[in-house]
Parts: C-alpha cells; structure tokens; sequence
C-alpha cells in the first residue's frame, strides 16, 4: 500500500514537472497575490509584522484551491480515473497518493512564498522562519486532505472549481483561524507550543482519518 501511495504521487509530481502546470500556476498565482498585497497595503515594518501571517495563509489558501481543482485532472483528460478505480488498491491508497502529490507541490510553492513574503513587506523574522514553514506545513495537511476529498466530490460538475471553493472555504475556517493564531504567537514570542498549535492539530488528525474513508465512499457512489 505505502508503494502504490508513492507511486501516485511520485506521477503526479513528475507529470507535473513536465508539463509546468499545476506548480507553475500556482507559484505565479501566490507571487501575483503578494504583489497586490504588497502595493495595497504598503505598511510600515511593525504593522508588516503583525500583518504577515494573514497575508500568508490567504495566498496559501487560494494557491491550493488553484492545485486542488487540477487534482484530477490527468485522469480525466486521458480517461484513466476508471481505470484506477479498478486496479488492486484499497481506495484509501488512491487517496493518500493523490493529496501527498498536491502536499508535495504545495509545500514547494510555500518554501519560496515564506521569503518572499518577508523580503516583500520588510520583516525582519527570518529566525522564525522554520517554524513558520512548519505551521505551514501542518495546516497545509489538513487543507488538502479536505480539499482532495471535496475535489473528487466536485470532479463531474460544470463549475466545479466555484464550487470547491464554495465547499472548502467554510469548512477549513477554523483550521486557517488556528494557523494564523499560531503564526501570531510564534512571531510574538517565538514558542510553537499553545492552544492554537493543539487545535490545527487535531483538525489535520480529523481531516486526515475522515477524508479517506469519505473518498472510497464517493468513489463507491
């Protein structure tokens, strides 16, 4: 099971990286963001500082949505997704495959957002810097879990990026709610401990046991 997992998302990945899409769009997209950000608000380094973890999990939360809409896409321009049902895998396995691929694109467009973002606004943070990436990494998880599973949900329907969004935004509230408190606390004092670190993790554990279970029941349907 842990090979097939692999196997998917390292085709993912590769496939990807060939043909520029998802990443590319996504790095593009988050720069884009940023820029705006950055020429909207033009704030001083101290108000940049307490600005910059909303400012980051906006731009994470609408580059992911831009790679989950592409989740299955491959599979339905060449016409594979049947054919991947029917191979010998526990659906659970498809599913772990699909969002450690779209983890593993994410997590790349991330360690080039969190620099830029702080060479952007002029925040001086850079010994945060790996805990930043870290929360990121944690509430990521939980982001696309969430979103994979709405993403196959939404893969027949006519709008269904619009209704991804629609899906997902209400749904990770809480957990982006808990990201940024734990980014404000980790630039505060510089401790990753808290309530807030408690509460993204226990969304990424909730996400991560029900969005599997949820996709073979989808799949099955």
């Amino acid at each position: 099971m842990l090979k097939a997992i692999y196997r998917l998302a390292w085709k993912d990945v590769i496939a990807d990286f060939r043909h520029r899409s998802t990443f590319s769009s996504m790095l593009f997209f988050a720069i884009a963001v940023l820029l705006v950000f950055q020429a909207a608000f033009e704030p001083d380094p101290q108000e940049a500082q307490r600005l910059v973890p909303g400012l980051l999990w906006s731009t994470v939360l609408f580059t992911t949505i831009l790679g989950l809409g592409r989740v299955f896409q491959a599979e339905e321009e060449n016409g594979a997704l049947e054919g991947l049902l029917l191979a010998p895998l526990p659906r659970g396995a498809i599913f772990f495959g699909k969002w450690l691929g779209n983890l593993v694109l994410s997590l790349l467009v991330m360690t080039m957002l969190v620099p830029l973002t702080l060479v952007l606004f002029n925040v001086t943070i850079w010994g945060h810097v790996p805990m930043l990436l870290l929360l990121l990494f944690l509430g990521t998880m939980g982001l696309t879990a969430l979103g994979v599973l709405l993403a196959a949900m939404t893969q027949t329907a006519r709008s269904r990026e619009t209704l991804l969004a629609l899906l997902l935004l209400p749904l990770v509230a809480p957990l982006l709610i808990a990201g940024v408190q734990s980014m404000n606390s980790v630039i505060a004092s510089g401790s990753l401990t808290g309530p807030w670190l408690n509460l993204l993790l226990i969304f990424d554990v909730v996400y991560l046991a029900l969005a599997p279970w949820g996709f073979g029941w989808l799949m099955e349907e």
